[in-house]
């Protein structure tokens, strides 16, 4: 008897069988693009983050981190830094004195800015969840299909032997397999990049608060100067 293997089994599978696995196949190397991907941005970001927390806080001198940030790549709360300073900036050039006027301008920048962030690090983690949730499915059906072949197969021969039929419902049973290679995967890196993105906007939220607090104080102590 021939000593059956899995690339046997892949290879003496049914057309409709072998198109399953082809599909899946693509599905997993797609995956894993998004994956090594979205790890690689998303770790990027955390650090620059934490960095740029870090030379905020410890600075002294708001005018000057502005420049330091001004001629490089900006990413979560330095690009919000970046925004909203701007607006301030520009508001100020237009005239503007009023401190809800400004604040709510500030503060309609800040959120623009997290939700543009966010969404460049979600994009195609929808892809992930897609391929998560039908894989499985598409594996299984490759299993059914394959299970029929085999009986039919068995139903023609005339003869009901395990040596007959075991080689069929094993490939089979491989479009599976594949499947829940292709699924496991997608669904541990959607949720893990999903935890990832949600720290990452609660950390530019409470910048984002930590900054108009900021904003509002020195225009707070700026009309008591103009007052006294």
């Amino acid at each position: 008897m021939e000593q059956m293997s899995i690339m046997s089994l892949i290879t003496d599978a049914s057309l409709p069988v072998q198109l399953i696995m082809l599909l899946l196949a693509i599905f997993s190397i797609v995956s894993w693009g998004i994956i090594i991907s979205k790890y690689l941005s998303l770790a990027k970001a955390k650090r620059e983050t934490n960095k740029f927390n870090a030379q905020y806080h410890s600075t002294s001198n708001i005018t000057n981190l502005y420049s330091a940030v001004s001629g490089v790549e900006r990413s979560t709360t330095a690009q919000m830094f970046y925004a909203g300073l701007s607006e301030y900036n520009r508001l100020s050039k237009t005239g503007i004195r009023n401190k809800a006027d400004i604040t709510t301008n500030i503060e309609r920048s800040l959120t623009a800015t997290i939700e543009e962030e966010l969404s460049g690090y979600e994009s195609r983690l929808s892809t992930l969840a897609t391929f998560g949730s039908v894989s499985p499915y598409i594996g299984l059906l490759g299993t059914v299909w394959g299970i029929m072949h085999a009986f039919i197969g068995l139903g023609n021969g005339g003869q009901a032997t395990l040596a007959s039929v075991a080689p069929g419902i094993a490939e089979a049973l491989i479009a599976t397999a594949i499947g829940l290679f292709v699924a496991i995967p997608a669904y541990m890196g959607y949720n893990k990049f999903t935890a990832d993105i949600s720290t990452l906007e609660k950390k530019m939220n409470k910048f984002g608060d930590e900054f108009l607090n900021s904003i509002s104080r020195h225009l707070a102590s700026s009309n008591s100067s103009q007052d006294m």
